[in-house]
């Protein structure tokens, strides 16, 4: 009995090479006839070749819907898995945060009990009004708004503009519905400052560009990059506290970079807030006022030594959040 590895066994064997062969060269010869009629351009191909298309779109869209299905379920298994961690996380976040609302209640009731026993005066709440700005000027030599609001809805000359971020600017013409707004990057503005946790003083200046100009800083003051820049008040204009951006550059050549997109106003908010500087500043006639631009008057208008103070808006113009400024307080009385 021979083997089944023997020359005469595999002679009588069949062999599938042949019609391998065979397909394969009949699959490559229908590639190339199909290859030189689409470079033909004939319409009828054109259409047959579109009707195929459509023939095959919806078996190819059922062959693709397994492989969509596993890479979904691959998402959502790599998503279950990383939950575990995002809720240790969470878990970790919150035993923080109550041991720092812990904290604060503490605080709380020392401030309270601190103010109790100085017997201080609680600060007046500021009434505001919230309107829209509806056109802007930007080019070489400034950087000013326009907004809906004005003297009818109890603007004046010099009220702090703010918005969800922080500080824009200031107002520096008011017309019965509209009022034109200085920003904090053009080159007129110049905001005294408070800069870092020891309040150094400072002055915020515009420059046309995205930055301000950080100047007259006192000799040896030590300010980092990150820290936050706020309102001084001490210009008898603008309240104490407003939030300005944050100190950049480097030590010699320090700027702060505002947390309001000066280039993309949208929402702002005027803040009433009436100092005597501002009252002799404003003018006291203001019927007649002509339409305002965007753009600032050359010309020098003559303001009065005395101005009479205008009413206090008492109602606000649109709904709207003022940067931690009550809408339920009154104005800060003339002093």
């Amino acid at each position: 009995m021979r083997e089944r590895g023997s020359p005469l066994f595999r002679r009588h064997r069949p062999s599938w090479q042949a019609p391998v062969e065979l397909l394969s060269f009949g699959l490559y010869f229908l590639c190339a006839v199909l290859l030189v009629l689409s470079r033909i351009g004939h319409g009828v191909i054109a259409d047959t070749r579109d009707e195929l298309v459509d023939l095959t779109a919806p078996l190819l869209e059922v062959a693709s819907v397994p492989a969509i299905e596993a890479r979904r379920a691959i998402d959502r298994a790599e998503l279950y898995m990383s939950s575990f961690e995002e809720v240790d996380r969470l878990k970790k976040e919150n035993e923080e945060l109550k041991q720092w609302e812990w904290r604060t209640k503490l605080l709380e009731r020392k401030v309270a009990h601190l103010r109790a026993l100085l017997n201080a005066v609680e600060e007046p709440g500021l009434m505001f009004a919230t309107g829209r700005v509806i056109a802007d000027a930007r080019g070489p030599f400034v950087r000013s708004a326009l907004i809906n609001l004005g003297r009818e809805d109890g603007l004046r000359i010099g009220y702090a503009v703010i918005n969800g971020d922080g500080l824009v600017g200031r107002t520096v013409d008011a017309g019965e519905s509209v009022a034109r707004v200085l920003l904090l990057n053009d080159l007129n503005s110049r905001i005294p400052v408070l800069v870092g946790p020891a309040g150094v003083r400072g002055l915020a200046s515009g420059a046309n560009s995205a930055e301000l100009q950080l100047d007259f800083l006192p000799d040896g003051a030590a300010l980092y990059a990150g820290d936050e820049v706020y309102t001084s008040g001490s210009d008898g204009v603008l309240p104490r506290g407003l939030r300005v951006g944050v100190v950049s550059g480097a030590e010699g050549a320090f700027k702060v970079r505002p947390y309001a997109e000066l280039n993309s106003l949208d929402a702002v908010s005027v803040l009433f807030f009436d100092t005597p500087a501002l009252t002799r500043s404003d003018p006291t006639s203001v019927g007649g006022a002509g339409a305002l631009s965007a753009i600032p008057d050359t010309k020098t208008n003559a303001a009065p030594a005395t101005a009479a103070a205008l009413p206090v808006a008492t109602v606000v113009k649109h709904a709207g959040a003022a940067a931690g400024f009550s809408p339920g307080g009154r104005a800060q009385a003339e002093r």
